[in-house]
């Protein structure tokens, strides 16, 4: 923003000084007359002067001897010198814009936005290319990681979807379709999916997080306690945050309907315990949580990523009070 804000004061002053001549002041004498204009004005004189006497005549005849004195030294005048540094403070400003609004504003690559750095977008880009190209497992499986690690989760999926037609038993692949498959809001493929790949690389921290939240989502509050405690079993590096889950989910294992049980039970997994964030948007603060019936729609229904979440009148009802008063 800082940028294009400098390039567009080099641009205004650029064009400032392009067009500061035709604003200044008017030259306090005329420019001198054409001589089209001279000849004009002396045929007119030999038409007139003989009809005029006495000093009328006097004068129409001096003043066609000065016009033939003028014509015989007519010079025309000269033209004014170009000026080109304005036209190049311009043009360098402009460019300069274009430049500036190219390199820092505009996505440009598959997977490239305002927050994206470039650099990042061309790597993907590349990888991208290569594997489409060569078709390669390896291949396939470097792009989908960048693409997961950006979450460019289209192109992820379509990395590991094709991973698994030439390759079905590959564990990665398998696991990160099924937590694609969970942040598309198909839970069920995505049990399926995650219980293979936990079953057959049980080292595997990601998936038991992943696990864990689907079935905490679900409702399966052991299970879910189950799942985080293999993933904080192996080394996960988000202790603090499924620790708390963990707690949550053993509190709600016990029963409650008040809305801090219903977020607990239905959406901390997501998005935090305290509506701070994590797989799922920031909560607190945020100003669609005032518009009761835009979030009714979207816990009902889902969006995005985030799956329909099935409640019952008052533990929906309770729920929205409570997320008024994040």
């Amino acid at each position: 923003m800082t940028a294009t804000l400098i390039f567009l004061l080099l641009f205004l002053l650029g064009l400032f000084l392009a067009l500061r001549p035709l604003l200044g002041p008017k030259e306090p004498f005329p420019e001198p007359p054409r001589r089209e204009e001279l000849l004009e004005e002396l045929e007119v004189l030999k038409r007139e002067v003989e009809a005029l006497e006495g000093e009328e005549k006097k004068l129409a005849l001096a003043r066609m001897v000065e016009l033939e004195r003028a014509l015989e030294g007519y010079r025309p005048p000269e033209p004014r010198p170009f000026n080109p540094l304005p036209v190049a403070l311009v043009l360098g400003a402009v460019v300069l814009l274009g430049v500036g609004l190219w390199r820092y504003t505009l996505p440009r690559l598959p997977g490239e936005t305002t927050v994206t750095a470039r650099a990042e977008a061309r790597e993907l880009k590349a990888l991208s290319d290569k594997a489409k190209k060569t078709g390669a497992v390896e291949d396939l499986l470097a792009w989908g990681r960048k693409a997961f690690e950006l979450g460019v989760y289209e192109q992820a999926a379509e990395a590991y979807m094709e991973v698994l037609k030439k390759d079905p038993r590959n564990v990665e692949a398998v696991r990160r379709v099924g937590i694609l498959l969970f942040l598309s809001g198909r839970p069920e493929e995505a049990r399926l999916f995650l219980e293979i790949a936990q079953h057959a690389e049980p080292m595997a921290a990601e998936g038991w997080l992943f696990l864990g939240n689907l079935y905490f989502q679900e409702g399966r509050y052991q299970e879910a306690i189950a799942a985080w405690e293999r993933y904080l079993e192996m080394g996960g590096e988000a202790r603090e945050r499924v620790q708390g889950l963990i707690a949550m989910a053993r509190a709600q294992a016990q029963g409650g309907k008040d809305g801090k049980s219903v977020y607990q039970a239905r959406c901390a997994a997501c998005h935090g315990a305290r509506g701070e964030g994590g797989v799922g948007p920031r909560l607190q603060g945020n100003p669609i949580l005032k518009a009761k019936e835009a979030v009714r729609e979207i816990v009902l229904q889902g969006r995005g990523t985030m799956p329909a979440v099935p409640l019952a009148p008052e533990e929906l009802s309770a729920l929205l009070d409570y997320l008024d008063s994040l």
